[in-house]
């Protein structure tokens, strides 16, 4: 140990009390605050998710005296199929360090305390991200069927340039016709007020519960519309009463901001948190984030039963800890924060991807 000089040897450091660490990582994300608010579900066990929709109406119509009905039994119901997906995070130490070393008055913070809040909010990050992103191609299927996947028509590409035929194992455009449809929008520049207004329509099926209730984009997204259209008093500032974020007022929904949402700033490996997930969760196949040139938005009525996120109610598995076991041949210690969940979209045409946007 090098010597110290007279001050040093002299003087202690001034430590604040009451320390707290400053979080330079992780981002907020109302997207999944409110969809965990709103509409969870205790998934109490089984080896599937099956969440049913129709696909069709009933034979009928006008007629005159006389007509013979056709009274073909039609088949208008089907079910979506998802698997549980599972996550996990792992909190590692020394038992030197928690148990000799970093304890009693001379602690400036306990670094279990520190590691354990990381870990819970590492998970929830990680599912935050994971929510935007796709359950099916190769390196991805340990994540979520969400939302890029859930809002797609099988045909036209959305922001990661995909297309998904299939949804809950079903085929859009087979015998469902195109009931799963949720054709994405390449706004290809800046995003104009009419845009905003038509997209929001295509995910309207009504008024009230059958119309977005939500929008969540990226900051600069966000920024985008506010300095665009807010001085038109065409959006109004508010904040969510069940999650406590500020948005603007639209139509029926609540536009909010989150910078786990696809777009510039979470692209390439922008964000330690996203490329860390991604990581593991491809076991080293992916290490960046999807390549993303401009901003998203997306339109989401959060309301049973037209998404749903399913929450294990296993005292691990719902977001617990397993508790620290004893490594073998040293004194580390590890455990791990788990979560079996799944996000579903039982309605596509109720919610709407923008993509593409550039001011």
């Amino acid at each position: 140990m090098a010597e110290l000089d007279q001050l040093n040897a002299s003087t202690k450091r001034y430590v604040r009390k009451n320390v707290e660490l400053v979080d330079n990582v992780f981002q907020s994300d109302p997207f999944t605050a409110y969809l965990r608010q709103n509409v969870r579900e205790d998934y109490t066990g089984g080896n599937r998710i099956d969440e049913p929709f129709l696909y069709d109406g009933l034979i009928g119509g006008s007629y005159l005296k006389g007509k013979e009905f056709d009274i073909t039994e039609r088949q208008i119901e089907q079910n979506l199929q998802f698997e549980m997906k599972f996550f996990e995070v792992n909190v590692t130490l020394s038992k030197e360090d928690i148990q000799v070393l970093n304890k009693g008055e001379n602690a400036i913070y306990r670094l279990i305390d520190t590691r354990m809040t990381a870990g819970y909010m590492s998970i929830g990050a990680h599912i935050a991200i994971a929510a935007y992103l796709e359950g099916q191609t190769a390196n991805f299927t340990p994540n979520f069927n969400g939302l890029t996947e859930a809002l797609n028509d099988g045909v036209t590409a959305g922001w990661d340039g995909a297309t998904f035929p299939t949804y809950g194992t079903i085929t859009r455009g087979g015998a469902v016709g195109t009931t799963l449809n949720s054709p994405p929008t390449d706004v290809a520049g800046t995003i104009e007020y009419n845009t905003l207004e038509e997209t929001y329509g295509d995910a309207s099926f009504g008024s009230g519960r059958f119309e977005p209730n939500i929008g969540i984009t990226t900051v600069k997204g966000y920024s985008f519309i506010k300095e665009k259209f807010q001085t038109q008093q065409r959006f109004i500032n508010t904040q969510d009463p069940n999650i406590s974020f500020n948005g603007m007022e639209f139509n029926a929904a609540t536009l909010m901001k989150s910078r786990y949402v696809p777009g510039s700033a979470i692209s390439g490996t922008s964000d330690p948190i996203a490329v860390t997930y991604l990581t593991e969760m491809s076991n080293g196949a992916v290490t960046a984030y999807p390549t993303v040139t401009a901003e998203t938005l997306w339109w989401v009525n959060a309301r049973s039963p037209f998404i749903f996120f399913y929450v294990s109610n296993d005292e691990e598995y719902g977001f617990g800890f397993t508790g620290f076991k004893p490594a073998q041949g040293n004194t580390k210690v590890a455990g791990q924060v788990l979560a079996g969940c799944a996000y579903t979209v039982p309605g596509p045409r109720y919610h709407r991807q923008l993509f593409g946007i550039t001011g």
